[in-house]
């Protein structure tokens, strides 16, 4: 009976021992899922185990990890990425043989899963397992918890952790990514806005970042407002180039050659495919393609319009991207020819002026035709003459932003010539326009001409007087003299 009482006690002790162990033996058995949403049809996509979780407390927030013995070699593995050294001890260590985790990489996931994934191709790490989709949709379950990266042809994804057993990662690869942006000259830098003047070459920039993992039938098709006419020369050739490399693999194909696909497009870049189908390009390759335009007289000149300039890419069976677009302005200036008479503006028919930019060292004068720009010259002989009408106006269209000058060579006659040239701004991105320094409310110069002095002659009022006394004098003679001589006759 006392044997039996000590064997009662000790089964008591153990049951409460295993009862008290129940809770982290159920959770480090505890299995977890990965789905992965929005995956690439027909892509394999493998996991691996780098991590193994011995104990957890999720209350307190505490985790113990053990490095898989898959990845023995994996904390002291270093290499270069992107052209930076990169090690592991930069973001873990070992002690003890759990892992610590440094605090100062919490957040550079994207880096470790870098090292992690140059680890496995170099040393040959095999996956823990391996699902190709069918569909949008890939889930793998009955996993061991731990620490997992999660990799397919367009990189590492993510890792699991027991904070979250059951993980939904949404791969970035639905919907590859274009982008469109003009250069601007004022800043030198690329932008969505840009100001040019008729004849002026635009240079314009498309990025194609490629997100899908199974790239095919990749064609960026570009649309030009007819303000703008694409240029492939000499000195304006198209440029292809993927992961800043150049790239030859493409077919251009413009409406002036009847070859694109779209006949409302301007031209069309079509990636090559091979006879399987497979594009050339690869998932994540970053696709950059710059061209020009020039601005014909067909631009829409002022107005919030501007002169578009859109893009758009379609890949894969049915998939096309929303249109990017950017804006090119072009600017004009109206003149008016006045003089004032009786408190009113009464236009002046004959005044002649020349438009010109740049200083007298780099003068520039402006050709004009209709209107509208043509082009600039600097030779003087070269340059357009403008004439107002018996309305005073004249107008100028097709301009940069910048600084012009206008110069009266000729006023009407009887008026006196302006003895300066009038300073004429317009401003970047609104168009406003400043003259000699001064804000005018819209787009009309206004030149005032003033009538010349009839001058008094030699002598003055004085010497008119005598002349009109001594011309009465010799008439009055004249009289006399004829009656005079009839007196004498009778």
């Amino acid at each position: 009976m006392k044997h039996m009482k000590r064997f009662m006690a000790l089964f008591a002790a153990l049951a409460l021992v295993l009862a008290m162990a129940a809770p982290a033996f159920a959770d480090a058995a505890a299995t977890g899922s990965i789905t992965i949403d929005n995956a690439v049809d027909k892509t394999t996509y493998k996991l691996y185990r780098i991590f193994d979780l011995e104990s957890y407390d999720t209350a307190k927030g505490a985790y113990s990890y053990k490095l898989n013995s898959a990845w023995t070699d994996f904390p002291d593995y270093s290499t270069t990425i992107d052209g930076a050294p990169v090690s592991a001890a930069d973001f873990f260590t070992v002690d003890s043989g759990y892992i610590k985790w440094a605090d100062a990489k919490k957040y550079a996931g994207a880096e470790f899963a870098k090292l992690a994934m140059a680890f496995v191709d170099e040393k040959h790490i095999a996956s823990v397992e391996d699902k190709t989709a069918n569909g949008s949709t890939v889930s793998f379950t009955g996993l061991e918890l731990g620490y997992y990266l999660v990799n397919s042809s367009l990189g590492a994804l993510c890792s699991l952790n027991t904070t979250a057993p059951d993980v939904t990662i949404k791969e970035k690869n639905g919907n590859s990514i274009i982008d469109k942006q003009v250069f601007n000259e004022e800043n030198s830098q690329f932008e969505d806005k840009n100001n040019a003047g008729i004849g002026d070459y635009v240079k314009f920039e498309i990025s194609v970042t490629v997100s899908d993992g199974q790239p095919k039938k990749y064609v960026i098709h570009d649309v030009m407002s007819e303000g703008l006419t694409f240029v492939n020369d000499a000195a304006h050739r198209m440029s292809v180039t993927v992961n800043g490399r150049d790239f030859t693999q493409y077919t251009l194909k413009t409406k002036a050659s009847s070859t694109t696909t779209d006949t409302d497009c301007t031209f069309e870049v079509a990636f090559d495919d091979d006879t399987n189908g497979a594009s050339a390009l690869k998932p994540n390759d970053n696709v950059v393609v710059t061209y020009y335009a020039q601005v014909n007289e067909q631009a829409k000149i002022g107005g919030t319009e501007g002169n578009i300039n859109k893009a758009q890419l379609t890949y894969g069976d049915n998939h096309k991207t929303n249109w990017e677009e950017t804006k090119t302005y072009v600017w004009k200036i109206d003149i008016f020819k006045y003089t004032m008479k009786n408190e009113a503006e009464q236009p002046l028919e004959n005044a002649q002026f020349v438009l010109y930019r740049g200083n007298s060292d780099d003068k520039a004068y402006a050709k004009i035709q209709d209107g509208k720009i043509t082009g600039w010259t600097r030779i003087e002989s070269e340059k357009t003459v403008l004439t107002t009408s018996n309305s005073g106006k004249l107008e100028i269209k097709g301009l940069d932003v910048g600084t012009y000058y206008l110069e009266e060579i000729e006023a009407p006659k009887g008026y006196n010539k302006l003895t300066k040239s009038i300073e004429v701004k317009i401003a970047d991105k609104t168009g406003a326009i400043t003259v000699d320094g001064k804000s005018i409310s819209d787009t009309t110069v206004k030149v005032e001409n003033k009538a010349g002095t009839t001058l008094p002659t030699t002598g003055g009022i004085g010497t008119t007087i005598f002349y009109l006394i001594g011309g009465g004098l010799m008439v009055a003679a004249a009289v006399l003299l004829i009656a005079k001589k009839r007196m004498e006759n009778k």
